[in-house]
């Protein structure tokens, strides 16, 4: 939506495995308990345990999910559409900073280019190098990307039709494909005013509006597209849109009230409504995104303070991945910020979460705020289960089994590889096994089929060959999938309650330590 203000590796084969079967020598290794993951049971078991005062945790740094910034400029010289400056003003550093969000170890920002300057002709070499400058930036920065190209800032600010957004779309697809990395989500745009579907004579050309979606997606592949409207799928079904495409239409709520504005009825995603059965149902797989509108006293302001049950609801119903933060920041993110939730408060509600998240650096149980919760949820937040998961020596191999589970919204949903490493005693990776046959996007935090947010649990489990002698830690690797995001840091997934390996291009969650 428009900013009416400034807030706005060593592969090993598996093969070598048959030296499993003659080998006798076995030793056990428990995974290592992590301190401060944990308090102490209460002197009293019987009694409930008292909480403590809000206090605040701190937020673990992952890719692809949590509070999302916002950003806009024109592709043809980098200016804002309603403010005198260019970029890098309004960028991620200044909106991170005017919302107050820089402690949140944020990774994503929404990134509206306008193509106003071209309809009618082709977009300039210029423009895409001055897309290319602010994606390099954002790489930079270590944020990923929540595309958007569109044509009118205001409403009907431009005369763009199909024959623009078609002939753009193809000029589009080679700066798409060399950033993919980059590009967490790709919200259809185009049409509208800010992009958002409305307001437009291509509005109700449903023809035309199912191929831009087939477009797009050919053009952005294993990945997902987001739609504003839930409703507007099945007139793309009654139009062909195939499976292959179906299964990564995502959904990107612009009006998030927790149902509970006047106007919320058609335009936010509202209990009880088809759009909100809907996006229920498809959520689990896809990416969903939102935003609140602005606090401003109009027809579509949002002045009032929205049930925060509800919104965590829907948040998690709904399986958000990612939130932005700087649209109502200072009326109810600032509500969010004081306002506590206790384990028992998300009991009653059946909102996952783990134990530990509620414990003190000293073991105390404490209060979290709504506005900490939410942005360490969105997505996905991994955890080993300690308790459930062996490292095994025999030999010469390494027997695996460790059990992960999710406590967020959602869950990994873009491709994500998952390697097994291990590290000697001055942090150096000595060999690298890629798990193949471990998908991370299957790690859904509940049974998507029942819908009872009841905690489920994954296996990780196999065996390999390794040529070591001594002690090592043994840990999970998880980096990005493209080339150019692989060895930086930033873009891998650590867990929560793990010892962390932080090296320039690696961030490595260790489940425990070997002796071969």
């Amino acid at each position: 939506m428009r900013h009416i203000t400034l807030f706005s590796i060593l592969i090993i084969c598996m093969s070598m495995l048959s030296v499993l079967s003659c080998a006798d020598d076995k030793a056990t290794f428990p995974v290592w308990e992590y301190e401060g993951e944990r308090g102490e049971d209460s002197e009293n078991p019987g009694e409930p345990e008292e909480v403590g005062p809000l206090t605040s945790i701190k937020a673990i740094r992952n890719p692809e999910r949590g509070y999302n910034l916002e950003s806009n400029y024109f592709s043809h010289n980098l200016r804002n559409p309603w403010h005198n400056v260019s970029f890098p003003s309004l960028w991620i550093p200044e909106i991170a900073t005017m919302n107050n969000a820089l402690p949140d170890s944020l990774t994503l920002t929404q990134l509206t280019f306008y193509l106003s300057d071209f309809v009618g002709k082709d977009i300039s070499q210029g423009a895409f190098d001055n897309m290319q400058r602010v994606f390099d930036d954002a790489k930079e920065l270590g944020y990923k990307i929540h595309i958007v190209f569109a044509y009118d800032y205001d409403p009907y600010a431009t005369d763009a039709e199909f024959e623009d957004v078609f002939r753009h779309l193809e000029q589009l697809k080679p700066f798409i494909r060399d950033n993919i990395g980059i590009i967490d989500l790709w919200r259809m745009g185009f049409i509208g005013a800010w992009g958002e579907g409305n307001q437009s004579p291509m509005s109700t050309d449903w023809d035309n509006k199912t191929k831009l979606v087939k477009g797009i997606l050919d053009a952005y592949p294993d990945r997902f597209m987001a739609l504003r409207y839930p409703s507007h799928l099945a007139r793309f079904l009654e139009r062909g849109l195939g499976d292959e495409y179906v299964k990564r239409v995502g959904y990107t709520n612009d009006y998030f009230t927790a149902s509970e504005h006047p106007a919320a009825p058609g335009n936010d995603y509202t209990f009880g409504s088809a759009d909100y059965a809907q996006v229920m149902e498809k959520g689990p797989y896809v990416k969903v995104v939102g935003e609140i509108p602005y606090d401003e006293d109009t027809q579509w302001g949002l002045d009032f303070l929205i049930s925060v049950p509800n919104s965590i609801r829907a948040l998690k119903e709904h399986h958000y991945s990612a939130f932005d933060v700087t649209q109502n920041n200072a009326l109810n993110f600032a509500n969010w910020k004081r306002y506590e939730l206790t384990p028992a408060a998300l009991k009653e509600k059946n909102v996952l979460f783990d134990e530990s998240y509620f414990r003190s650096d000293e073991g105390k149980l404490v209060a979290r705020s709504a506005y900490q919760f939410v942005r360490d949820h969105l997505g996905y937040r991994l955890y080993i289960d300690k308790e459930n998961s062996r490292l095994e020596v025999t030999g010469g191999a390494l027997n695996y089994d460790i059990t992960v589970y999710n406590t967020g919204f959602s869950t990994i949903l873009n491709p994500r590889p998952i390697k097994l490493v291990f590290v000697d005693g001055q942090d150096h990776i000595t060999q690298i096994v890629d798990l193949d046959d471990v998908d991370p996007r299957t790690w859904q935090p509940c049974d998507p089929r029942l819908n009872d947010f009841k905690q489920i649990y994954h296996n990780i489990k196999g065996n390999v060959s390794v040529s070591l002698s001594g002690k090592y830690k043994v840990g999970l690797w998880m980096p990005d999938p493209t080339d150019e995001l692989e060895e930086i840091a930033d873009f891998s997934i650590i867990f929560a309650n793990t010892e962390i390996i932080h090296t320039q291009k690696h961030r490595i969650s260790v489940i425990g330590e070997v002796n071969f």
